[in-house]
């Protein structure tokens, strides 16, 4: 997933220039923590499980109203569902959303291997049938949006398509041919044995952030990464190569959000993936890292609803 500057060795860094901030917008903790929690209503956030074909439990959440359009949110390497918690409280209740926290991640099953782009893709779209999502928005973070490139690509071959439009966070033309940043990341992926560091866990996540995000947020994400086995690693570190013509398969709308601090795909990877993709928009944030919905999550909100009410969203 995630950026890193050129080397491993200054996450710590990272994490310490965030910690001397203080966290500054702290409490907006709070309001994160609210979405998970709020009982008012029944299109209250609410996790559940559900067992793929493949014989996997995937944990997911869900919210809003059942009959609204759907948005189905993945999210990046050593992640889960929780990458979403500043933006669930910006959603308007009459969208049906659901986060699924891929395999190998969070709540989710952790199986020894099966974990390139096919594999998690396979899993989104069984989600998918067995919840009966017949259209949705896909919106992916990082490795989330190399699997939502993946799922668009077999969806729009399936003859029944659900997907109808893509948002991708933090994406890039496929890790082939990726910055350096891509390989230095894949290397430190592959060192790693269990039990994984919580030091690893801590500055990776912080490596990802540019603008400072709120202190109970960032230390939720960081236990998230500690979930995540050393075979879960190893495998996202070799499964995502895929060739860049692929994306011209990928015949729905596309929005591309890039951070302009975003250290492992440069502005040429953007430029490369805008222009292969057939119907692109792109849009920068300055003095914003790799997580920019975790940065900038009222600005992500307000696009990527903008973006679904212009490409047919009331669907």
């Amino acid at each position: 997933m995630i950026a890193i500057r050129s080397a491993f060795g200054l996450w710590v860094g990272r994490l310490a220039a965030i910690t001397a901030l203080g966290f500054a917008i702290v409490s907006a903790s709070a309001q994160a923590r609210s979405a998970v929690v709020r009982a008012d209503d029944d299109t209250q956030l609410t996790s559940l499980v559900l067992k793929t074909k493949a014989g996997l439990t995937l944990n997911y959440v869900v919210q809003g109203d059942a009959k609204g359009p759907v948005i189905v949110m993945l999210h990046g390497a050593g992640d889960s569902w929780h990458s979403y918690d500043r933006v669930f409280p910006l959603l308007p209740r009459r969208f049906r959303v659901y986060a699924i926290t891929l395999r190998g991640h969070g709540l989710s099953d952790h199986p020894a291997t099966g974990y390139s782009s096919a594999d998690f893709a396979g899993d989104v779209l069984d989600f998918m049938e067995q919840m009966k999502i017949s259209h949705a928005t896909l919106v992916g973070h990082s490795l989330g949006s190399f699997v939502s490139q993946k799922v668009a690509e077999l969806d729009g071959a399936s003859g029944s398509p659900r997907i109808d439009r893509v948002v991708l966070i933090g994406s890039g033309p496929g890790l082939v041919k990726s910055s350096d940043g891509a390989s230095a990341l894949m290397n430190v992926f592959s060192g790693l044995k269990d039990p994984v560091p919580y030091t690893f866990a801590r500055d990776f996540q912080a490596s990802t952030i540019y603008h400072p995000v709120p202190a109970a947020f960032f230390e939720t994400m960081v236990g998230e990464a500690q979930r995540v086995s050393a075979d879960t690693w190893h495998g996202l570190g070799g499964g995502h190569r895929e060739p860049v013509e692929e994306l011209k398969k990928i015949q729905v709308p596309v929005l591309v959000l890039w951070g302009e601090q975003d250290s492992i795909f440069k502005r040429a990877d953007e430029d490369l993936l805008v222009k292969t993709l057939p119907h692109a928009k792109f849009s920068v944030y300055p003095e914003t890292g790799h997580a920019l919905h975790w940065e900038r999550p009222e600005r992500f909100t307000r696009e990527m609803l903008a973006f679904i009410a212009a490409n047919g969203g009331s669907k």
